[in-house]
């Protein structure tokens, strides 16, 4: 099922998961919920898609125990509820794992575990996204993603947070306005590319140090080119290699509780690259025992 060589020595992760409610070092949790998506439809079905990748991935790392916890029970059309469900299994998986890797579903799951995470210690947080979106969105009526970053900061308003990859010309100017006046620190693509990804790595470690972090990956913040499949796409992102190695180096370096990748946009995907990209992500985003 996970490989069509017969190499012993090539051992897959789907051949050593395991599918259970049960404790581990790192525990994988699916929300397929797409209900806040004013664009493209169809995050909801990234779980599956994406953990039908990544179980046929090689394990690097024998010295990692790894169990799917399975997907949260989301009720269509109630997004209080969804939402409610999500952090208390949050709250709930933080006790098994040392690592949590949430594949969503659209980036309210982000706000939601975020949520779980606040109500599951004292400590102090930072939630650093990597989105081509500020998500700090006014609307007048209606649910929209685009405010994940508003409500993040109204449930903990000392959390330090910042949104890495952001587009100018992708953005209604107010919003990067927003962002500032809510002490949302933003790294446009424009001061990456003059910086220099070290740099914005480097600033980001020394703002986190001594924080419990929560690492979210928009897969909107990667170019089209390299990622066709996502809710609302935006030209000039990161390339697979580029978001690969900033995921790796924070994650190898912050060690955060939680790590998510939301806005897979499978129905809108070109012969599963955006999802194999997802699946990488996640494998390069594992710091326990590495």
């Amino acid at each position: 099922m996970y490989k069509f060589i017969k190499d012993p020595n090539d051992v897959r992760l789907g051949e050593v998961i395991k599918r259970a409610w049960t404790s581990g070092d790192v525990g994988i949790l699916g929300v397929p919920w797409d209900g806040a998506v004013g664009t493209r439809p169809g995050s909801r079905l990234a779980p599956s898609r994406i953990r039908s990748i990544l179980y046929t991935m090689p394990l690097t790392s024998g010295k990692v125990s790894l169990v799917d916890l399975g997907d949260v029970d989301v009720v269509i059309g109630n997004h209080d509820e969804t939402w409610r469900r999500i952090e208390l299994t949050v709250q709930e998986s933080l006790k098994m794992v040392r690592e949590l890797l949430i594949i969503g579903g659209d980036s309210t799951v982000s706000y939601a575990s975020f949520r779980g995470l606040r109500g599951s210690l004292n400590g102090d947080l930072a939630f650093i996204l990597l989105d081509a979106h500020p998500d700090v969105r006014i609307i007048s009526e209606g649910l929209t993603s685009g405010q994940v970053i508003r409500w993040i900061r109204g449930i903990d308003p000392e959390a330090y947070v910042c949104v890495i990859g952001v587009r100018p010309f992708s953005n209604a100017p107010y919003l990067l306005d927003e962002a500032r006046r809510l002490n949302v620190k933003v790294y446009t693509m424009d001061y990456l590319d003059s910086h220099g990804i070290d740099k914005v790595i480097n600033e980001v470690l020394s703002e986190v140090e001594g924080r419990v972090t929560y690492l979210s990956v928009n897969l909107d913040v990667v170019d089209p080119a390299f990622a066709p499949g996502v809710n609302s796409p935006s030209p000039g992102g990161f390339t697979s290699r580029e978001v690969i190695r900033l995921v790796s180096l924070l994650s190898h370096s912050l060690k955060p509780r939680i790590f998510d990748v939301v806005e897979v946009t499978p129905p809108f995907d070109l012969n599963d690259v955006t999802s194999m990209l997802a699946a990488v992500i996640l494998i390069n985003a594992v710091w326990v025992n590495q």
